[in-house]
């Protein structure tokens, strides 16, 4: 089988004419004399835009001293060139359209999770050992995990890279064998972590110490991805939190949510994926979810007393005892009354911090 070695850029016969009348100092339009043909016509053909003809190869042999053949050949290599350049740049098209279609590669580049390249065959290399595929047409464990549970769906690229990192991140954690006992148990005390910074952020270790790995990774653009539930295998559950709303309360109850999705899934393994979880879900298992993450933070005697002595005026100052009371932060107490619609989203907005400080380190 024949090796063709081409070069970096196809080359114009025209390129070989010039430096041919450089050597002999004659200008186009001596060798337009010379030949009989048009200067246009010279021109054209040494800036590559007008193809030798077999005439013209005659012509050019007489005036140069070279053979026909000479010409043709050069004329004919140049032409196939151009050819295989154009067959590869729509190779490169395809191959890049299809790279496209299975992560968002700039974005990937953007972060930092993979390395820029201008070789295909590298970049295609960076996006399928980020994916952990051998193959383009082989879909992302997790993410087949994932579409298998029939609950979790992942209908984008984007958020296919977004729970991969999630795994990536989740597997660099060293935690014990999850406990299932102990966790039903201590589920129901985490909110009193949030109470002060401090406290907030030991959330790590207390859920390692569970068995449970808590990573975060910022949701990537039209995803508006709040967080994930998954297993890495049987006994090692993740749960991952994007952010995205950089709200203490939000945090806190996306967490409990993705735990909530824990207590239910602990003997089936299944995956789960929330976006815009501040919305109310369809899902009757993510509306139960959503009631338990409720439940976990305040519970739900201890809310309804609440309400009834203080609407329709929730004071700042009423609202600060109740959350000291329970021991958890204030803002969990306020999320709770906007979500209910029991005051405005405007109000009491100075008792919302935000949560990504915390984590900053």
């Amino acid at each position: 089988m024949e090796i063709r070695k081409r070069p970096y850029r196809p080359i114009p016969p025209g390129e070989i004419l010039k430096e041919e009348l450089d050597a002999r100092g004659w200008t186009q339009g001596d060798f337009a004399e010379i030949t009989g043909k048009p200067l246009q016509a010279i021109n054209a053909i040494i800036v590559g835009k007008k193809a030798i003809t077999p005439e013209t190869a005659i012509l050019f042999s007489e005036a140069l001293g070279t053979s026909p053949e000479f010409w043709l050949n050069l004329e004919s290599a140049y032409r196939l060139d151009m050819l295989y350049q154009e067959q590869h740049k729509a190779e490169l098209v395809s191959r890049k359209a299809k790279l496209y279609s299975i992560a968002p590669v700039k974005e990937l580049i953007k972060r930092g999770w993979i390395k820029a390249s201008e070789s295909i065959n590298l970049l295609e290399a960076e996006v399928l050992d980020f994916l952990g595929i051998s193959d383009m047409d082989t879909p992302s464990a997790i993410a087949a995990n994932f579409r298998k549970s029939g609950t979790g769906v992942i209908d984008t690229p984007s958020l296919t890279a977004w729970i991969r990192k999630a795994e990536i991140e989740a597997r660099k954690r060293s935690c014990p064998e999850f406990d299932l006992k102990k966790f039903r148990h201590s589920v129901k005390v985490l909110a009193l972590l949030s109470a002060e910074e401090q406290t907030t952020r030991q959330i790590h270790q207390e859920l390692c110490e569970l068995g449970i790995r808590l990573v975060f990774v910022p949701h990537l653009p039209q995803t508006r991805v709040d967080g994930a539930a998954f297993w890495l295998d049987k006994k090692s559950p993740v749960v991952t939190l994007s952010l995205r709303m950089d709200r203490i309360d939000n945090f806190w109850f996306t967490l409990m949510h993705e735990l909530a999705h824990l207590l239910e899934s602990s003997r089936s393994n299944v995956s789960y994926i929330d976006k815009d979880i501040t919305d109310e879900p369809k899902n009757e298992i993510e509306r139960k979810a959503n009631q338990t993450a409720r439940d976990l933070l305040i519970p739900p005697q201890r809310f309804g007393d609440f309400v009834s002595r203080n609407k329709p005026y929730f004071s700042r100052k009423v609202v600060i005892s109740f959350a000291r009371d329970l021991g958890i932060h204030p803002a969990i107490v306020v999320g709770r009354l906007q979500y209910e619609k029991l005051i405005p989203y405007t109000n009491l907005r100075n008792l919302i911090s935000k949560v990504r400080p915390i984590f900053s380190e």
